[in-house]
């Protein structure tokens, strides 16, 4: 029984990062295509979306590394993926 936890454990978190990124890369793809056919608006960037996959990552870690308290990898995450996300223009 504590064999199938350890597993869990370690393939959780990757199932969560790939699950993440597909749904990033399918959200980008959208948005650059909705920005194709719209006029020419104000450049916006992809914070929310960095916010979003922040988080995923935080969490994931938190429970790899088995830290006690998962609100911090949640919101350091959140915090380093919103930084990210400002830098890139839409």
């Amino acid at each position: 029984m504590n064999d199938i936890l350890i597993v869990i454990r370690i393939v959780l978190p990757v199932i969560l990062v790939g699950i993440i990124a597909i749904f990033t890369i399918h959200i980008a793809k959208k948005i650059s295509e909705c920005h194709k056919t719209k006029e020419k608006q104000e450049d916006e960037n992809y914070m929310a979306v960095g916010m979003a996959v922040g988080m995923g990552i935080g969490t994931s870690l938190g429970i790899a590394l088995e830290v006690d308290n998962l609100a911090i990898g949640t919101s350091i995450g959140m915090l380093l993926g919103m930084i990210v996300g400002m830098n890139y223009k839409k």
